[in-house]
């Protein structure tokens, strides 16, 4: 019987156990989905019980099956008649959705497949004499599979770095966002500063504010940029992708990208299109680059792309925008240089975005709103950790996350596959850029489970 242990069981460890159960064999199949929490497909992104948070896709494109784009249409109309292809749902119904297809591939499944859901964490993973790998729990117990899938999603993100003092000068900062008592711990008059100005930034804000519109708020990112509203697409971008010698590097990319927005704007679209168009070809370009292309556009697009590749819908733009207008929100560009407690406020050092001078906030509380970890060298995670130091996995150069091969097989020290080891999630950002998007996750789980077979 082959052992395969799934390690996370957000989005992206139940896309993968799905796909092992469809694609089963005819060879026996045990599937192990280790989940901390012990509630599955929930994680950063669907945890959320509010039903005021929105996906910010549309329904039509998250079905968790690549070959049935309508499958999460067809679960949502069965709870909501309303819902349409077009409609942004609310996130906590896409976890139970993700639950319920679970469910659906296992009922499905013959009878030599099995899945078997285990709560736990594991803390470290070795290879085996004989092949396969051995992993150790947190309370003492081993489990020994022929392949390991690490899908443990977004892992918090580390403090921004100061360049006067520490984060523990304060008591006032809080690393998570999400964290399920956050309201409680937060006066209703008290000012707060959110760290970062993209979606969770703006899905704080707005929480906050609904429970007390008169409260300040302050978001503060490098480039002060917030996510662009949705559009919907023409749904005719024929002929308007890039060709890869248009884009060899950073330069010539974003004029052939703008000579391709100009375009569409002539036959009534708009970027939005654009972006849409340029979206399936990401990864190929990303590849094809060098590394100093790679860093040339972290540098100097990456912040540009980010807000328009990642939209909000509708509904929360309008409460945004709102926010904005009648002064309860203040976003600005610029970075915190120092913090410390004041009686009962912190103190903040903030130098803005072209400025050499500084200027000083105060805030009941500061909330990393930065997004997840982006490096596995500062994850604060002792699996992550204990794969480095031993040389079973490897860190890219750049920061984005991991080096894998083109089937997500996670690349040791020595630069070759970890044999049975295999990596989905946000690092896959490293090989592919976009890496963290339903549409590209349900084809790594796919890559993954045949690889795995």
């Amino acid at each position: 019987m082959r052992t395969v242990l799934i390690v996370g069981a957000g989005f992206s460890g139940v896309a993968c156990a799905i796909q092992m159960l469809r694609l089963a064999g005819r060879q026996p199949l045990r599937v192990l989905l280790l989940n901390r929490s012990g509630r599955l497909a929930r994680g950063m992104a669907y945890g959320t019980q509010s039903p005021q948070h929105l996906l910010n896709v549309v329904a039509a494109n998250m079905s968790v099956l690549p070959d049935d784009p309508e499958h999460f249409v067809h679960y949502a109309g069965m709870r909501d008649s309303g819902v349409a292809g077009g409609s942004f749902v609310a996130r906590s119904v896409y976890g139970d959705y993700l639950e319920w297809a679970l469910r659906q591939a296992q009922d499905q499944a013959p009878r030599h497949a099995t899945l078997d859901c285990i709560s736990g964490s594991v803390c470290s993973l070795h290879a085996k004499t004989r092949g396969g790998l051995a992993a150790t729990l947190e309370d003492g117990r081993s489990i020994e599979a022929d392949r390991v899938v690490l899908a443990f999603g977004h892992l918090p993100a580390p403090p921004p770095e100061l360049s006067r003092g520490q984060w523990s000068d304060t008591s006032r900062y809080l690393a998570d966002p999400w964290r399920g008592d956050l309201l409680t711990t937060i006066g209703a008059h008290d000012p707060v500063l959110l760290l970062g100005t993209g979606l969770t930034a703006v899905d704080i804000a707005l929480q906050l504010l609904r429970r007390n519109p008169s409260r300040r708020v302050h978001a503060l990112s490098r480039h002060g940029l917030l996510p662009q509203p949705y559009k919907p697409l023409s749904g005719h971008l024929a002929g308007s992708t890039l060709r890869r010698d248009e884009a060899p590097t950073v330069r010539a990319a974003l004029h052939a990208f703008m000579r391709q927005v100009e375009h569409l704007e002539d036959a009534g679209m708009d970027w939005h299109d654009a972006v849409a168009a340029l979206r399936p070809q990401a990864a190929g370009i990303w590849q094809a680059w060098p590394a100093a292309e790679r860093r040339r556009f972290l540098r100097h697009v990456r912040p540009y792309w980010d807000v328009h590749r990642h939209q909000l819908p509708p509904t929360v733009q309008q409460e945004l925008s709102a926010a904005l207008a009648r002064g309860a929100l203040h976003v600005s560009a610029g970075r915190v240089a120092g913090i410390r407690d004041e009686a009962e406020l912190a103190l903040l050092t903030v130098q803005p975005r072209g400025s050499e001078e500084c200027i000083e906030l105060r805030a009941g509380r500061i909330i990393n709103c930065t997004g997840s970890c982006a490096s596995p060298r500062r994850a604060a995670v002792p699996l992550v950790q204990q794969l480095l130091a031993d040389g079973l996995m490897r860190a890219d150069a750049l920061g984005l996350g991991l080096d894998t091969g083109a089937d997500c097989a996670v690349l040791g020290a020595n630069g070759q596959p970890t044999p049975g080891l295999y990596y989905i999630g946000p690092w896959l950002r490293a090989g592919f850029w976009e890496a963290t998007a339903v549409p590209e996750l349900r084809r790594f789980a796919a890559t993954i489970a045949r690889a795995c077979m």
